[in-house]
């Protein structure tokens, strides 16, 4: 069975909580750190390799000093320079439907440009991700869409239209990372909480609004709509 591709990116995650790479740093995957320069949108580090870290630019990076902030990676043009933007709300990966099989990143669309965030020659810097968290979600997902499910010797169904999954995969997402926070946490444990159950009601109504094309014989192309199933993601 080929490798499923999340249906949301971390990009997805900063539109819903801009800080997030920062903020909950403790239940992240960190990919590399160090020091950089930043000009403009230009980022490049100062030791160590982007593409050896599997730096995508669905990714984010936080950069610390007086910059202090989380900001969508644009491109990686090479292993030690990379492309960053200010989050704004064209900035978006494009629907996985869009490309072509096995691809899972592609170019901004045109109208999506980086724009410059500031100027430091020698600022703190690392790259984290949440793909662990968006992996497990998006299994989920496809499983109530019934990918999973195949007869012997069938290929199993897939789905055509997986930017119908964004939405419901990154507040699904978000519900983990932060039941996994208020578990770990002492006293803001209930700030948390409360976190995790506004995003699993944000989820849930996701999840019922939502409906995917599967290919059952394939072909490629949609033979049926479903709805999801209604998941529970338990805290840990």
């Amino acid at each position: 069975m080929p490798t499923l591709t999340p249906f949301c990116t971390d990009i997805d995650l900063l539109h819903w909580e801009p800080n997030l790479l920062r903020d909950a740093a403790f239940v992240s995957q960190t990919l590399i750190a160090g020091t950089g320069a930043l000009d403009g949108t230009s980022f490049t580090i100062s030791a160590g390799s982007l593409e050896d870290a599997k730096v995508t630019r669905d990714m984010a990076i936080v950069i610390g000093g007086d910059v202090n902030g989380c900001f969508p990676i644009t491109s990686v043009d090479s292993e030690t320079e990379l492309t960053l933007s200010v989050l704004y709300d064209r900035l978006s990966t494009p629907a996985a439907d869009e490309l072509p099989e096995g691809v899972g990143a592609a170019p901004p669309p045109p109208e999506a440009v980086a724009i410059a965030a500031a100027a430091a020659p020698s600022i703190a810097y690392t790259i984290r991700t949440f793909k662990a968290q968006r992996l497990i979600v998006s299994e989920l997902l496809a499983q109530a869409a019934g990918t999973d499910r195949a007869r012997r010797n069938e290929r199993p169904a897939t789905i055509t239209s997986p930017s119908a999954l964004r939405r419901p995969c990154a507040l699904g997402t978000l519900q983990m990372i932060y039941s996994a926070l208020a578990a770990a946490a002492g006293e803001d444990a209930a700030h948390f909480s409360t976190r995790a159950d506004l995003y699993e009601r944000l989820y849930r109504r996701a999840l019922r609004s939502t409906t995917v094309s599967i290919d059952l014989d394939g072909d490629g192309e949609p033979d049926v709509q479903r709805a999801l199933n209604v998941l529970d993601l338990q805290r840990a």
